[in-house]
């Protein structure tokens, strides 16, 4: 059984180690499990995590945003990833937001975790080419499909909240 909980001090190189599998060598870091509320998906019993979610409101733009969310290889499809999300959205819902946004990866035209987000009832709202390009190059982490500069595209995707 998977108990979706905050994150822990003792969780980090867990976290670390599902983001650089699943997402790309250090496309998260430390700092950043730091920036909002982080999620984990620990394996009852056992103790291990087996995916995270991060919820965050940007400083740039001040919106919402599911920032990220990652489940280990060997527990993707068995609605952790979709059980993650659901938490950061009441979360952010708890926080009075209106509307969240996610950025997807899209390529070779599919764009991970789309089910996960739809089944939480994000929308795509806009596709953006070469939106982790600069990221990539300015902090040096590895995309798991370009290498090291990503062309990836980003499908923001948005989530529309009831007044």
């Amino acid at each position: 059984m998977i108990k979706i909980r905050d994150l822990r001090s003792a969780d980090i190189d867990a976290v670390l180690a599902v983001a650089d599998s699943q997402l790309g060598e250090k496309y998260i870091t430390e700092a950043d499990l730091s920036e909002g509320k982080v999620f984990v998906a620990e394996e009852d019993g056992l103790g291990k995590i087996v995916g995270f979610c991060i919820a965050l409101v940007a400083t740039k733009d001040g919106k919402p945003y599911v920032r990220t969310v990652a489940v280990a290889q060997e527990f993707s499809g068995q609605g952790i990833g979709t059980a993650l999300v659901a938490k950061a959205v009441d979360y952010m819902e708890g926080l009075g937001a209106k509307s969240i946004f996610s950025p997807l990866w899209k390529h070779d035209g599919i764009v991970n975790s789309d089910v996960v987000f739809r089944r939480n009832g994000f929308v795509p709202v806009r596709e953006i080419p070469d939106y982790w390009l600069k990221d990539s190059i300015e902090k040096g982490y590895l995309c798991p499909v370009c290498g090291k500069e990503c062309h990836c595209t980003c499908v923001m995707y948005e989530l529309y909240l009831a007044d």
